[in-house]
């Protein structure tokens, strides 16, 4: 009788550790770069000049930036404590040297709705603002 207690009572726990843990959410692959991120973008609002240099462009396929032109191959969408993180998987050819290309990961970080976080890694992200759709 008592092994059937035990045992019913560790039913029980196992079950409720079950039922009581929150549900994760894992990443989402997407073959596109998210809508919310399409824009022109400068790391300073007074940037958004046309023809600067430093401007990044992010489409729906891609983007161009002062160095390079990128082709989406993935984005890999994560959940954040702030919001979406993604991780955008390109391939890029060098604006000076088109037959030098190769595939680059970038992370982006929405922070509202003007403003991004992008880089290569998590300690050189840089904080870009978004410029207005005339340029």
């Amino acid at each position: 009788m008592l092994k059937i207690a035990i045992a019913r009572d560790a039913g029980i726990i196992l079950l409720a550790a079950l039922l009581g843990s929150p549900a994760t959410a894992g990443d989402v692959r997407h073959l596109t770069i998210p809508k919310t991120v399409w824009g022109t973008w400068a790391l300073k609002p007074d940037q958004c000049v046309a023809n600067d240099a430093s401007l990044i462009s992010i489409r729906e396929g891609g983007g161009t930036g002062p160095e390079d032109n990128c082709a989406v191959e993935y984005v890999v969408e994560t959940a954040g404590a702030a919001g979406p993180i993604y991780s955008a998987h390109m391939m890029c050819t060098e604006k000076d040297n088109p037959a030098k290309s190769g595939s680059r990961a970038f992370i982006v970080i929405p922070r509202g709705d003007d403003a991004i976080s992008i880089g290569s890694a998590f300690d050189d992200l840089k904080t870009y603002y978004r410029c207005p759709k005339s340029n």
